[in-house]
């Protein structure tokens, strides 16, 4: 008698869940929002169109919870930072340290924003301002305004995650660029830096 075939057991539903969500991350950041259609997605992990379906109800409702997914445990670890029970200057250095490293951790989702940008989506874009990045913003101002109060603690938190995030965003083009010497900085050379020349700023004079 026939031996019965070995049959592999499905993947659970979170393990699946999990692959749609990291799958999403990557084509959205290579594609585009617009580039990419609940097909493609799930062809890419090897599912039905209709399978998708069981998990996420639409592809607005796979964006949101990827990129959320995407940013949660960074999210995480940059809150425990803000909220340390520590004196403020180490709250800022050691923000400053987590976020140069999440973002060199997380090139797709980081691709991602900048795709989005500028396709400039309304509705999207509200989407990661509200649900994505005013969690962390926030407290983060909270700490800028409490290293210098009265300082425009909107521009000045725009103003680092743009210094942070700006080498790696270059990367490509600095070495053909005249004195970049060994291009790739660490994100602690960057964070390091970046406090360096915050610190300058909230030490000193009127706001």
């Amino acid at each position: 008698m026939p031996k019965a075939a070995h049959r592999v057991p499905p993947a659970p539903p979170e393990d699946t869940k999990g692959r749609l969500l990291a799958t999403a991350i990557d084509l959205f950041s290579e594609k585009g929002y617009n580039g990419v259609s609940v097909r493609d997605i799930a062809a890419a992990v090897g599912l039905s169109a209709p399978a998708l379906y069981n998990h996420f109800p639409n592809k607005k409702a796979l964006y949101q919870a990827a990129v959320a997914a995407a940013f949660e445990g960074p999210a995480q670890r940059l809150l425990a930072d803000l909220q340390a029970d520590t004196p403020a200057p180490e709250r800022l250095r050691r923000f400053l340290h987590t976020a140069a490293r999440e973002i060199r951790q997380i090139p797709a989702f980081c691709r991602l924003m900048d795709r989005e940008l500028l396709d400039g989506d309304d509705e999207r874009l509200g989407f990661l301002g509200e649900a994505v990045f005013s969690p962390i913003q926030q407290p983060f101002m909270a700490l800028l305004d409490e290293l210098r109060p009265g300082c425009d603690a909107f521009l000045l938190s725009e103003m680092i995650f743009g210094m942070l995030k700006q080498h790696d965003d270059m990367l490509a083009l600095c070495g053909h660029l005249a004195g970049a010497g060994d291009t790739d900085r660490s994100p602690e050379q960057i964070a390091e830096l970046a406090f360096t020349l915050v610190q300058g700023y909230l030490q000193g004079g009127a706001a």
